[in-house]
């Protein structure tokens, strides 16, 4: 059976979870692909990535309208709801989070794990489900932290089992990404993309939005799925996102992405790198590839960068004094690969 402990939401920050990333939410392309009841709220709403909303008083034609998946009552065998992540990942914690369901909650869940091939289906009698956090209690109306002893092997689809009925506002499953390395390793690809491995582990603020969020696919839906920070009053004051690049590597080019960013954009950004054996480089010498250069609203803008025929594993994103930004792509090629001639032209990579 696995081991885990139940720690307090305010603690996230300081566990081990601390550097992990959502691996159900479905700004990373993770869907309900099976589900055996939804009647009062369907379960997508639980990997919604934004927080749940609370509206009392508003009711839709099976009653009360909530935020996250509820099934209907007295079920004698218990609900669940199939995940297939967007990333294959493995596992080190949870948060079923029951916020606003204060009398309704599933009163117990359970997570199992599978590895299911692309096409087979997730019911099929030949998928091995491994239990990975076993029964836990929920209680109403809060975040409820699991943390696991020790990591998990990758798998590619999660089962909540919601035991034996009633609603999760929220599922968070915390872990990493398995990445699927380029099978040519002259081939550019991008760095500081988490589907590639890339992992966010230092930020000055995030009072807003998570810094982790510059590192999503695509180009989101609004200001919510970027990172954003407060108003500074500090005289040269300035914000950073270090990155873990996805591996060692040569930097080529870099696409800063405002899109939504319309009145609270950067002035100016600056870009530096550095080689660190260091999960989260606190000494070390950081060489700059972009001086401070401006950006402007709801745009894409592309910076060729120098220091080419130097391999880094870190990145740092600077901005001056504060804002937002939605996206950073920072294309290169694999440490001992070819470098290809530059500056690269975005259309001969994949871009965002």
């Amino acid at each position: 059976m696995s081991s885990y402990q139940c720690i307090p939401f305010e603690t996230l920050k300081q566990s081990s979870l601390s550097d992990c990333i959502d691996l159900a939410s479905s700004a990373l392309g993770s869907s309900i692909v099976k589900v055996t009841d939804e009647f009062f709220a369907p379960a997508i709403n639980m990997i919604n990535p934004a927080p749940p909303i609370h509206a009392p008083g508003k009711f839709i034609e099976t009653g009360a309208w909530m935020d996250g998946w509820e099934t209907k009552r007295h079920n004698p065998n218990y609900d669940w709801a199939i995940i297939k992540l967007g990333f294959p990942g493995s596992f080190q914690g949870f948060d079923i989070d029951t916020h606003y369901f204060t009398g309704n909650q599933a009163p117990f869940a359970s997570v199992d794990a599978a590895f299911i091939p692309e096409g087979t289906d997730a019911e099929s009698d030949q998928v091995n489900w491994i239990e990975i956090l076993p029964k836990v209690q929920l209680p109403p109306t809060q975040h409820n932290l699991f943390v696991l002893e020790k990591e998990t092997e990758i798998y590619t689809h999660l089962r909540l089992n919601n035991i034996p009925d009633g609603g999760i506002a929220r599922f968070r499953a915390y872990g990493h990404v398995s990445p699927i390395k380029p099978t040519k390793e002259s081939k550019c690809i991008d760095l500081a993309f988490c589907g590639n491995g890339a992992r966010v582990v230092d930020v000055s603020d995030e009072h807003y939005t998570p810094g982790s969020n510059i590192l999503l696919p695509g180009r989101g839906k609004n200001m919510g799925d970027g990172w954003e920070t407060k108003r500074s009053r500090t005289p040269g004051h300035t914000d950073h996102v270090t990155i873990k690049l996805a591996a060692k590597g040569h930097l080529l080019k870099a696409a800063v992405d405002t899109s939504h960013y319309c009145g609270n954009y950067p002035d100016k950004i600056i870009l530096q790198a550095t080689c660190s054996e260091q999960f989260n480089p606190t000494d070390s010498e950081w060489v700059t590839l972009i001086e401070p250069s401006s950006v402007g609203p709801n745009g894409l803008f592309y910076f060729d960068l120098p220091h080419t025929e130097n391999a880094f594993t870190h990145a740092k994103i600077i901005i001056v004094p504060d804002g937002g930004i939605k996206r950073l792509r920072l294309y290169g090629v694999l440490d001992g690969a070819e470098i290809p001639s530059v500056p690269i032209d975005i259309n001969d990579i994949v871009t965002i």
